[in-house]
């Protein structure tokens, strides 16, 4: 409640002009590009993970999650704006679903609702946090949105409960790992080559902070 409380809190001032809530242009392109991108990749994995899906648990494939909200991290960790894990995990969803996925309008649901579990991480830090551990809650959240489908539409209501829940605990420590140290470190590493200068992470005076 507090962080709630203190995100809102300086709402007025931070949504004024050239405050940290503004998209750009190039925060629009750079999102849609990377978002894009990762569709790209989602599609591989859809096919690769398909390959033997049948033959694993749900609490193993729960492990093999987390690639599949990299845009959710990866996004936002460049350019910190409000909006930018959900608006990048719904594009490259789209893109996913474009490019043939298998999945077909599973794809864009699974967008919406990672999309939507990352974004609650960032907003908890008042969208001013992306350290290690805001990056991690938030991967570990969009876990939690890939469970909610994975019960209405994929029978995960079919299952043991004791494989479901397996299923939840495994899918947000991939994640919290897969879905979000990986997009920071790849952020990081970006920022080291100083094509980030003009991002909120190339600004910043840390990697992370």
């Amino acid at each position: 409640m507090r962080l709630f409380v203190c995100a809102r809190s300086d709402m007025p001032k931070r949504w004024s002009k050239g405050g940290i809530l503004m998209w750009k242009l190039r925060d629009i392109v750079v999102a849609a590009i990377l978002s894009v991108v990762c569709g790209a990749i989602y599609l591989s994995w859809d096919l690769l993970t398909g390959i033997f899906a049948a033959a694993w648990s749900p609490i193993a494939y729960g492990l093999l999650n987390g690639l599949w909200w990299l845009a959710a991290g990866l996004v936002p960790y460049i350019i910190r704006r409000p909006g930018a894990a959900f608006f990048a995990e719904v594009v490259s969803a789209f893109c996913e679903f474009a490019f043939g996925s298998p999945y077909k309008w599973g794809a864009v649901i699974s967008g919406l609702l990672q999309g939507a579990g990352a974004e609650l991480g960032f907003a908890m830090g008042g969208w001013k946090k992306y350290n290690t551990a805001f990056m991690m809650l938030s991967g570990a959240l969009a876990g939690v949105g890939n469970s909610v489908q994975y019960y209405f539409q994929y029978g995960g209501n079919k299952v043991a409960p004791d494989l479901f829940i397996g299923y939840v605990v495994t899918t947000m420590i991939s994640g919290a790992f897969v879905g979000g140290l990986v997009p920071k470190w790849i952020g990081d590493a970006l920022k080291r080559t100083g094509s980030l200068r003009n991002f909120e992470l190339g600004k910043s005076g840390q990697a992370g902070r």
